[in-house]
């Protein structure tokens, strides 16, 4: 069993849980919480295994690696962790599994691959009956209330942390903030012909679905925007994000903002995100920040030990200060460790999109309809 100050947390918390809650649309049904003893027999069945395999997959969550450490130290359990591109590691997997090797315990990454390749492959098993740390399903710990998926059937890909969405991005010797504050602002003509931009339907969905389904927004805007503003597309982020910088383009939009930081933080006068919310509203994104359990995984008592310890508050607080651009989903992990663009302010009001029914069923569709009204309006 964790000693001291490492058990506590659990302790108190089993006391305090409250059992069972109504199902509410858009998180999983509730998970019930271990006993202490329960606790500590997992622990010990756990240090038996000795080790759990993990996939750090994505930008994001390969900074993590830093604070793999802190699980093998309150726990005795060492963690083998893997790096590198999503597919990759898809592809291992399924070519192992059909010659009957289980080599990966879990996966905290994207969701793309897993919805693509894990799921339909039967590889992923529900996370809720994994979740037995009184802290972990404390329903009332995390945002909304409740826990958050971001696949269809609310079960496999746990979302743990999340940032607002920033479409916009602006050169600041040429543009002031305050001069969009709504994405209608960026339909007025006197920025026709100086926005540059990834096209708002290739790549991440996370950018531009919600702005579809959104009906202050919608395919209007999309139509309107494509025809009129006579955008400069770029197919490279970087490229995108040098252009704004270097005052070619005043104004940059959809996915070249990441890039934009990185150049602020060499001295260029360019921001990834504006410091307001858009009248539209706000959109939250989860990026990376989801974990996800296989099925017959090789240490299947240090797997489960290790989804409840990086869903916690002290694994969550490392995880947000090493990852840097995802916020905590628990409501009681200090965010004042990352930049204020990424935090989840309270006093804000947000679409979690990538637990919306609408997004998760319609972001292919509705990417389609994006790439048909950038091809009508003559972009390739």
């Amino acid at each position: 069993m964790p000693q001291g100050d490492a058990a506590m947390p659990f302790l108190r918390a089993a006391v305090a849980v409250l059992v069972g809650s109504c199902f509410v649309p858009g998180v999983a049904p509730a998970a019930s919480p271990a006993s202490p003893s329960e606790w500590a027999a997992l622990v010990e069945a756990a240090k038996a295994e000795g080790k759990v395999e993990v996939i750090l997959s994505g930008q994001m969550p390969q900074k993590l690696r830093r604070v793999m450490p802190a699980f093998q130290k309150t726990f005795g359990i060492q963690v083998n962790f893997h790096t590198g591109g999503g597919r990759k590691h898809i592809e291992r997997v399924l070519a192992e599994r059909r010659v009957g090797r289980f080599t990966v315990d879990a996966w905290i990454g994207g969701a793309s691959g897993a919805l693509v390749s894990l799921i339909p492959n039967k590889i992923l098993v529900p996370l809720e009956p994994l979740l037995v740390a009184p802290e972990v399903v404390d329903r009332k710990l995390w945002y909304k209330g409740g826990h958050h998926y971001t696949d269809p059937e609310l079960r496999y890909i746990f979302t743990w942390g999340a940032s607002p969405s920033y479409n916009v991005t602006i050169n600041t010797k040429m543009v002031k903030p305050e001069e969009i504050r709504s994405y209608a602002d960026l339909l007025d003509p006197r920025w026709k012909g100086k926005i540059v931009s990834r096209s708002p339907g290739q790549g991440s969905a996370a950018g531009s679905v919600p702005m579809f389904l959104n009906p202050k927004i919608g395919e209007t805007w999309f139509r309107r925007w494509a025809k009129e503003m006579d955008v400069t597309l770029v197919t490279d982020a970087r490229q995108g994000a040098e252009w704004v910088a270097l005052g070619r383009f005043p104004i940059g939009m959809f996915g070249i903002n990441t890039q934009a930081v990185r150049l602020a933080k060499e001295g260029f006068p360019v921001q990834g995100w504006l410091p307001h919310p858009m009248a539209e509203g706000e959109v939250l994104s989860a990026s990376a920040a989801n974990i996800m359990a296989f099925d017959r995984p090789p240490n299947p008592n240090a797997m489960k030990l290790f989804v409840n310890w990086a869903l916690g508050r002290e694994a969550q607080g490392l995880f947000i200060k090493a990852g840097e651009t995802s916020d905590s989903l628990r409501k009681d992990v200090d965010n004042s460790v990352i930049k204020e663009q990424y935090r989840i302010l309270p006093d804000r009001t947000y679409l979690v999109s990538f637990t919306d029914p609408d997004y998760i069923n319609r972001k292919d569709e509705v990417m389609a309809r994006i790439r048909k009204i950038m091809e009508e309006a003559g972009y390739k």
